[in-house]
């Protein structure tokens, strides 16, 4: 079947010229005929890598189908899901099959994914067949690069490469259906110097043979480093910049830091994705980083969704230092638990409000039998109807200026609150923290408890 494809794509001329890179005016035009991008980074939770979650003996329709629907219940409406060139190569029909499953299932929850295509990070020699397990207490323990570091090195082994990135995108090249195409996963990490030259030889060529197709998607490579902050881009990240259509960027850090690059990256005047945010115990959370991406109008995508075989729950560390005798305070990434439930439902509360509940949108998911979201500026409900509304999207209930509204009591967490509730728990606190809607925008501000009881009284 492989030699079939090739055959095909050489005889009959698929590598047409394709289209040009889009041009400021054409990336930013996409941007805003777009809903909001937001999203996770999604592997099944049973899988360890990408391999064991597309081989088709450890595929998993079901758990996919149960885990977008939990993406759908926050309002996501993307996912970033790394591909791999070895479940291709092995079995390119069944492969296809597989990743049309997923992108049907990805349609049924009203998400367009984001296709990784090559991947630079962790194990460099991946081999088809059963995947290692996991080891105890480490993250990504079993992930592998996209292509090997053994294919990286021998030049004749990229044509194959070639035949996957062209068949797979240009079988998807006029779907609506697909957000767009994230080629190369942070091309230089995990490599040594004469590795990296490498890629800078294959990268180009990697969006060359993705452009070919023509794809209706925008083609994007995340830069990762923090050189270009001051205007420093080393090779692979010229290329990369230079050859997206939309500009994409990993950022784990605080939100100065985190709001500093978006500012470094608007001078290219193209519309900026975050494929890669949050990390708890650095301080990229939701609750500090999604209100500046909102702020500036920029895609956020995060890395882990539910917590499985990939062990994310787990911080960069643990590959020196395995958590094997005692867990972490705060887990690291991921958004759910493998039994559906949210790992903080303070996060989960301000997710589903910046993808738009507050806006009176109605979901379709079937966990919130099509409840619509007030936002009490605007529609006032009565204490019945917004207590009810508040317990379907994990939100708590406050009367402020005896309006009722639906409220976030981020800190300490407590359960659905009313006025007397609100006025008996103060009284043993000097300070909470409110995350208010106003306008659409979320406030989160430490709220002085004198402040507090002057509106609710």
């Amino acid at each position: 079947m492989f030699l079939l494809i090739f055959l095909f794509l050489t005889l009959f001329n698929y590598e047409v010229d394709g289209r040009e890179r889009w041009t400021e005016a054409q990336a930013n035009a996409w941007f805003q005929s777009q809903t909001y991008i937001m999203g996770s980074q999604y592997i099944t939770s049973d899988a360890g890598n990408q391999l064991e979650m597309f081989q088709n003996d450890t595929f998993n329709p079901e758990l996919i189908d149960f885990e977008l629907g939990l993406a759908e219940s926050l309002g996501m409406t993307t996912m970033r899901i790394f591909l791999h060139n070895l479940a291709y190569s092995q079995d390119p029909t069944g492969f296809k099959s597989r990743l049309e499953s997923v992108i049907q299932i990805c349609s049924k929850h009203g998400i367009r994914p984001l296709l990784t295509i090559f991947d630079s990070c962790w194990l460099s020699h991946p081999n088809p067949g059963p995947q290692p397990q996991p080891k105890p207490g480490v993250m990504l323990s079993s992930w592998v690069q996209s292509p090997g570091t053994g294919v990286l090195l021998d030049q004749t082994q990229w044509p194959p490469l070639e035949i996957y990135v062209k068949d797979v995108v240009g079988t998807y090249a006029n779907d609506a259906r697909i957000l767009g195409w994230d080629l190369w996963n942070e091309p230089d990490q995990h490599y040594n110097k004469q590795e990296v030259q490498l890629v800078e030889q294959l990268l180009p060529q990697v969006f060359d043979w993705a452009r070919s197709m023509n794809p209706t998607q925008p083609l994007t490579s995340g830069v990762w480093s923090e050189d270009y902050l001051n205007g420093n881009y080393n090779m692979v990240e010229q290329l990369q910049i230079n050859n997206s259509d939309v500009i994409s960027f990993h950022n784990y850090l605080d939100p100065t830091t985190f709001e500093n690059h978006i500012k470094a990256l608007q001078k290219w005047n193209r519309p900026i994705i975050c494929t890669e945010y949050m990390a708890r115990t650095v301080g990229s959370t939701f609750i500090t980083h999604l209100p500046i991406g909102k702020q500036y109008n920029i895609g956020m995508i995060n890395w882990g969704f539910v917590n499985g075989k990939t062990q994310c729950n787990y911080p960069w560390d643990s590959h020196a230092n395995a958590y094997t005798t005692y867990q972490p305070y705060l887990w690291f990434h991921e958004v759910f638990r493998n039994d559906g439930t949210p790992y903080l439902i303070e996060e989960a509360q301000v997710i589903k409000r910046l993808n738009g509940c507050p806006f009176g949108l109605k979901s379709t998911a079937p966990s919130l039998k099509n409840l619509t979201c007030y936002n009490a500026y605007t529609t006032p409900l009565n204490s019945t109807d917004a207590a009810a509304a508040c317990t379907k999207t994990y939100a708590n209930l406050g009367i402020i200026d005896s309006a009722a509204q639906n409220t976030d009591i981020m800190y300490p967490p407590i359960f659905q609150v009313v006025t007397s509730f609100i006025l008996g728990y103060i009284k043993m606190h000097t300070e909470v923290m409110i995350g208010r809607w106003q306008d659409g925008l979320m406030m989160i501000a430490p709220i002085q408890i004198g402040k507090l009881v002057k509106k609710i009284v």
